[in-house]
């Protein structure tokens, strides 16, 4: 009778923890809706936003690490896009409306009061180098601008067309046939002017070659579908108005890094369309755009620079004496230019080029002679600027060679020499070398406390933690790195893991009090590569088919490391310090992922997709010069960490090879609900909503602050776009065409709704789509993701 009524208590207590437990969160939004205007309908107190269209403006990556100054050496060309989604708002019961040219509007684009590049902002164009290879510096369009795309080619159109019976005498390359003007990107897009729209396989097309002689014309879908684009433009960190001087004068107080890029919403006739209050209907999105930090190695008595003259190597202190008898030269822009001289000396010194092998030290312009401009992707791949071959063909101006791929070569070899190791073992080189600039001029110099190194590139975290330095792409920028990010979270079970033994760790492994986040190194993971090669995907969003991300951790590290849990936590969160340097083994002892399969015989190519049951795995590295890197097989993913459906999208191989089918594809390339993409609400890598705001005087990125804040429904909240921008809400924030089902009366439910929802789903019916996507599996996401 003890036992039957223990028993009955047991089983009573477990069913109340239940019941507890899924309730356990606080399901009304975290927001008021003091922003929107109330109305009523069907005689309840709804919600709608006051205009009548909303936009939103991002650029696909959350910082392009670019020089400005290219009469030397360019590791990638200049290149920022302006992309948007135009939504007319659902009032009342109405839904929202993805806008397209279909609708009779277009989309007007430009870089507030940045206007252009070329002449005192951006050196580019004005550089001599030998586009069209006739051996000569002297034709129309031999110029920087030209040369770093002759590598890609269109035969008619930037749709892909292949007209029936073209050969390669046919194609039209980027900077030959088709020039670049000067301040437009390489597929014509003006610094101002409009946009084009990519429907639903996207746009902006071109094509290049791969290492596989026989596999030609590779088309790389440059825009995703669904989004208006600018792309590629040759945009600098300078604003028109500060901008003073010559190039030489520049300071790194002039930086501007978090640019506002602007996009308005005009008739087909080139009218502005208006809001309901008469103003145009116009939003502003962040386009970031900064230097990296070479020069601080690379010149006066930087390690580099101190490392070359031990070598006998003189030419930088050259370039440096040159550039000061120049009574307005400034010491950043001297240091600049010797440091682009030190890198190609110890180049060629270590690697036997002969890129200064006519060096004119007392010449005004074309200081490497008849060699030119170097173009550091004519023989490293690179997957970004869609060099997949190697050496590049159209190079000229020094003999080329297939060596790494570019992402291996940079870091793999500053790894090796500077590994900067803080107090817990994370490498500072990331956060050193990669931009460092803040919004505010006054941040940009020494006195700056967050900044991670010296003018002079000493590491200044060294016996205290990375993740509180700041500056440029990511740290103390980004969600992820937001100290102030509130749950839900909606994490798996690597994710927990990451909160856990990181995010809330201090640099000695002790509690830190407060959210630390994440570092670079804690998503760019071997880790994260393995659960990509893990994935066979029948369905993205609720994540079926072959994986490892629904599973325990146990299994996770079983999968990827054997079991074997020390390994496990050193891919996780690689350290630079300790028995291995796992993350410069990152780089130096990658496998390159399979891109197809081969099941041809005799030496014969029949290319099959990579999950193919018969053949041979054909890697990445067989194809491209740039091995995987950049695209989606490399990359980190929401889903490493979070519990579907918080995770990207598998387009079915859409944007192959940039992607693949039965996998998740790159952040940038996904959709969701009502074609969205998800840098539509949740903004760019590095800078996602919410980021961290410390005041205007000490934010890193204030920019992308003052972005979240046009779509918020308060005024104050900063978070990810809520449905709010967008539909009309009940008293929950939720849409209204979910009264009379439990989402209704669930905020966090509703979000997850959200993402489970794919392209095609917005056409079902309320009764189909909460069958489809059942309240009880949402909910039950929610509270095992809480934290």
């Amino acid at each position: 009778m003890i036992s039957k009524i223990l028993k009955s208590t047991v089983t009573l207590s477990l069913l109340s923890t239940a019941a507890f437990s899924a309730a356990d969160y606080d399901k009304t939004p975290p927001f008021s809706m003091d922003k929107l205007e109330a109305v009523k309908i069907k005689g309840k107190t709804a919600y709608q936003p006051k205009a009548d269209y909303s936009m939103f403006v991002n650029y696909e990556l959350g910082m392009h690490c670019v020089g400005f100054d290219m009469s030397y050496c360019c590791v990638i060309p200049p290149y920022n896009s302006i992309q948007s989604q135009a939504i007319r708002v659902g009032k009342g019961s109405s839904l929202p409306k993805l806008m397209t040219p279909n609708d009779n509007v277009k989309l007007f684009a430009y870089t507030r009061d940045n206007s252009y590049s070329e002449g005192n902002k951006m050196k580019y164009w004005m550089v001599a180098k030998d586009a069209d290879g006739d051996g000569h510096l002297d034709s129309p369009g031999d110029n920087v601008a030209n040369y770093v795309w002759t590598h890609l080619f269109i035969y008619k159109d930037l749709e892909g067309t292949m007209p029936a019976g073209v050969t390669e005498k046919d194609r039209l390359r980027v900077g030959r046939q088709i020039q670049v003007k000067v301040d437009h990107g390489p597929s014509g897009a003006p610094m101002t002017g409009y946009m084009t729209y990519a429907g639903k396989d996207g746009g902006n097309v071109v094509m290049t070659d791969t290492l596989v002689p026989p596999v030609k014309d590779v088309k790389l879908v440059l825009t995703a579908s669904h989004l208006w684009d600018a792309l590629g433009l040759p945009l600098t960190a300078f604003n028109d108005s500060t901008r003073k001087g010559s190039l030489r004068t520049v300071t790194e107080r002039d930086f501007q890094p978090f640019q506002y890029s602007t996009v308005e919403l005009h008739t087909d006739a080139g009218q502005q369309i208006k809001q309901p209050d008469g103003s145009a209907v116009s939003y502003f999105g962040t386009n970031p755009v900064d230097i990296p930090n070479c020069y601080s190695c690379h010149s006066r008595t930087g390690k580099a620079a101190q490392m070359a003259r031990d070598e006998g190597l003189k030419q930088g202190d050259q370039e440096y004496d040159y550039w000061k008898s120049y009574p307005d030269t400034s010491e950043y822009m001297a240091r600049l230019s010797e440091g682009s001289i030190n890198i190609l000396s110890l180049h060629d010194k270590h690697h036997g080029t002969t890129f200064l092998s006519d060096y004119r030290p007392d010449a005004p312009a074309q200081r490497l002679g008849k060699v030119g401009f170097v173009n550091c992707t004519d023989c490293h791949g690179d997957n970004v600027s869609g060099n997949l071959q190697e050496p590049r063909v159209t190079a000229s101006g020094y003999k080329t060679v297939k060596a790494k791929p570019l992402s291996e070569a940079v870091h793999g070899f500053h790894l090796a020499m500077v590994p900067m190791p803080d107090a817990a073992g994370r490498s500072q080189s990331c956060q050193s070398c990669h931009p460092t600039h803040f919004q505010n001029p006054n941040m940009n110099d020494d006195t700056n406390p967050f900044r991670v190194t010296d003018r002079y590139g000493e590491a200044r975290f060294s016996k205290g933690d990375i993740r509180k330095s700041g500056g440029g792409c990511y740290v103390r920028r980004d969600a992820h790195s937001n100290p102030n990010a509130k749950p839900p979270f909606f994490l798996n079970a690597y994710g927990k893991w990451q909160l856990e033994n990181v995010a809330t760790k201090d640099e000695h492994g002790k509690d830190a009090g407060e959210l630390r986040g994440l570092y670079c190194t804690n998503c760019h993971t071997k880790v994260a590569q393995a659960l990509y090669a893990a994935d066979d995907l029948t369905n993205d969003s609720k994540q079926e088919g072959k994986t490892l991300r629904n599973k325990s951790l146990k299994e996770m590290v079983a999968g990827i490391t054997g079991g074997d849990m020390k390994k496990f936590a050193s891919w996780a969160d690689p350290k630079s310090a300790g028995e291995k340097d796992e993350v410069l083994s990152y780089y130096t002892d990658h496998k390159s992922a399979t891109l197809v399969k081969n099941v041809g015989k005799d030496g014969k190519l029949d290319l099959k997709p990579w999950n193919h049951k018969t053949g041979g795995d054909v890697p990445y590295s067989a194809a491209s010069a740039g091995n995987d890197w950049w695209l989606s097989a490399s990359e980190p993913h929401c889903a490493d960490c979070h519990l579907a459906p918080f995770v990207e999208q598998d387009t079915g191989g859409k944007y192959f090879p940039i992607d693949q089918p039965n996998k998740y594809s790159l952040y940038r390339y996904s959709k969701a609900h009502g074609n969205l993409a998800c840098q539509t609400c949740h903004e760019s890598t590095h800078g996602l909503y919410s980021t961290r705001y410390d005041g205007d005087e000490r934010s890193v990125d204030v920019t992308t602050h003052q972005q979240a804040l046009q779509y918020s429904p308060d005024g104050k909240y900063t978070g990810p776009v809520t449905c709010t921008a967008c539909h009309t809400v009940n008293n929950n924030g939720v849409p209204v065409q979910l009264e009379g089902t439990e989402y209704a009366n669930d905020y966090w439910a509703s979000v997850t709704l959200a993402h489970f929802m794919r392209e095609g789903d917005q056409k079902l019916s309320v009764k189909e789509l909460v069958k489809k996507y059942p309240y009880k599996k949402s909910a039950q996401i929610v509270k095992e993701g809480w934290k």
